[in-house]
């Protein structure tokens, strides 16, 4: 399940855009799941993300949260929890399509065609940064983002694979 301060509208045209197979939840204020997760941004009035998988059990098998909106846990510790728990695959779900729900895209919603600008800027303006630090924490910090970057435009090559120019 994805969630986000956005309006089902506005979910519906990113679920569009990007072909994800989850399902959304608006929570436009963060009562509903994102200030019970303490993932609730005041400052800005949004999630910061977080990403929680739950056992069979209803324990958590899994939760990072994030720093800020720019931080994203790497993939392949949330796999190995999900994988750990040893469940059946589920077969993807049917797409998503909410009753009296018309896709409305956001201004600044987050097309394909500016992932790869946005994720390079990141990935050479930190490599730059690194340099600069002083600091071994900071440049910690900067170069962490940086593995981010460089592991989101190498997934979106796997999804533009997935998704050819007239899906998109």
């Amino acid at each position: 399940m994805l969630a986000s301060v956005d309006p089902p509208e506005v979910q519906l045209a990113f679920d569009r855009t990007w072909h994800v197979p989850y399902r959304w939840v608006s929570d436009p204020d963060g009562s509903r799941l994102a200030k019970p997760l303490g993932a609730w941004d005041s400052d800005a009035s949004i999630f910061r993300p977080v990403v929680l998988a739950v056992a069979p059990d209803g324990s958590e098998a899994f939760r990072e949260l994030s720093r800020d909106f720019t931080d994203r846990p790497d993939d392949e510790p949330v796999l190995a929890a999900v994988e750990a728990l040893e469940l059946p695959a589920l077969a993807e779900p049917a797409a998503w399509a909410p009753e009296g729900i018309e896709p409305r895209p956001s201004k600044r919603a987050f097309t394909p065609a500016s992932f790869i600008p946005y994720f390079r800027a990141i990935k050479f303006n930190t490599m730059a940064l690194a340099e600069r630090m002083r600091d071994e924490g900071d440049r910690h910090e900067v170069r962490t983002e940086n593995a981010m970057a460089s592991s989101f435009l190498d997934a979106f090559d796997g999804w533009r694979a997935e998704h050819p120019p007239e899906q998109q």
